[in-house]
């Protein structure tokens, strides 16, 4: 997903390319690069500060993968606005199994994503 000449890595196909970078400041997250990666997984819970945290970064994970699968196989170029809206869908979509009491909030986060 991105030019630089490094070794792809999940560490760096997730934490330290560019394109993810900007995938996970889309939702408001900073990256620590000083941090590992379990290190900046607690980090992400702590930034959202909310109960259903481990779905949003597994669903930009997913879209992160999605996105970096266009282009090795499709040669579609990668956008943040596209990762942004394949994020959101695969959200919306959890919506049919979260638990009741997390929907006011699932939904007042979604609409914040705007």
């Amino acid at each position: 997903l991105c030019n630089a000449n490094v070794d792809e890595s999940l560490n760096h196909l997730f934490l330290e390319c560019p394109f993810a970078v900007q995938c996970w400041a889309m939702i408001n997250i900073q990256i620590i690069p000083q941090l590992n990666p379990f290190q900046n997984l607690q980090s992400f819970k702590d930034q959202l500060g909310v109960p259903f945290f481990m779905e949003i970064i597994i669903l930009l994970c997913w879209a992160i993968w999605k996105a970096w699968n266009d282009l090795i196989f499709r040669q579609e170029n990668p956008t943040i606005q596209l990762t942004k809206n394949n994020f959101r869908g695969e959200f919306q979509l959890l919506l049919l199994r979260a638990k009741r009491r997390y929907f006011p909030w699932i939904e007042q986060w979604i609409a914040n994503l705007a």
